[in-house]
């Protein structure tokens, strides 16, 4: 079923038939049906729909510079009509009101992703000797970056995000010319709620930046970084920064430096469909 879920974000502007998928995930088309439902709790119709109008959520909440005919248009629809008709009966907002208003609702897709990562069939996460096969030492020089910081409720971060992308597209600073980091100071399934800290950095430019007031220039300092490079999507990443900030640490008898873990995003969803973000974590180790 995971192959059914990436080529859906593979193939998300395309019509795709129902013997296409179950060709795809290896059965019947009978039996495909009823096993999608079984699973998820819709058929493959609904599923390639939710794919496109999660793509859609994230076009409109991220790249709000886009209009909605083109968003239309990126995830498969022959018309932002049609797009704004299944937008607003899964959400209960058209695109147009979702992008004016900035209102909290669940990525249509999300309560069917839950219960997709529940079975244990589904989501493959390397394990421990995958991760520390893949981990290396390396050096690195000291880089400025500047950075926005959220404190408070997860549940806040989209605004974050979109308050900061705003901001780079403001002072031209796009992420193929400008490395996008995170910094992970505690796990948002750990910590309480109001405790919660998340950085979004990118590479300072050479040029001269305004940073607006809840905005810093920083450094992520020189030296001894354990090193980890992932492909999937937000599960793997989860699982590979608590083997590297745990695991890696005890069984190499190393310490951790005074600097959160770094996430560099090389690529990420939506320019990527989910399976294929690829993440480049980095530990700072004592020396």
């Amino acid at each position: 079923m995971q192959h059914v879920l990436d080529y859906l974000q593979t193939h998300h502007d395309q019509s795709i038939s129902l013997n296409r998928l179950a060709k795809v995930a290896g059965y019947s088309p009978c039996h495909f049906q009823r096993l999608c439902q079984r699973k998820l709790g819709l058929g493959p119709g609904k599923l390639n729909e939710l794919i496109r109008l999660q793509r859609g959520y994230f076009l409109l909440s991220y790249r709000t510079w886009l209009s909605v005919t083109d968003i239309a248009f990126d995830c498969g629809y022959e018309s932002p009509d049609s797009f704004s008709r299944a937008f607003k009966r899964v959400t209960g907002y058209t695109p147009t009101q979702f992008k004016a208003q900035q209102v909290t609702i669940t990525p249509p897709l999300q309560p069917y992703l839950h219960q997709w990562n529940e079975e244990p069939s589904t989501m493959p996460v390397p394990s421990q000797d995958d991760f520390n096969a893949q981990v290396s030492i390396i050096s690195l020089p000291a880089l400025e970056v500047c950075v926005l910081r959220h404190n408070g409720h997860p549940a806040g971060l989209n605004g974050s995000i979109q308050h900061f992308i705003g901001w780079r597209r403001e002072h031209k600073l796009p992420p193929d010319q400008y490395r996008t980091f995170n910094f992970l100071h505690n796990d948002p399934t750990t910590v309480a709620p109001e405790a919660f800290c998340f950085d979004l950095a990118c590479e300072r430019p050479a040029k001269q930046v305004a940073l607006e007031e809840d905005m810093r220039f920083d450094t992520i300092p020189t030296g001894r970084y354990a090193s980890l490079e992932i492909t999937g999507g937000e599960k793997v990443l989860e699982a590979a920064v608590n083997f590297i900030a745990t695991d890696f640490l005890a069984q190499h008898n190393e310490q951790a430096g005074d600097f959160p873990v770094i996430v560099e995003r090389l690529s990420f969803y939506p320019e990527v469909p989910y399976h294929q973000a690829q993440s480049h974590i980095l530990l700072l180790l004592s020396k």
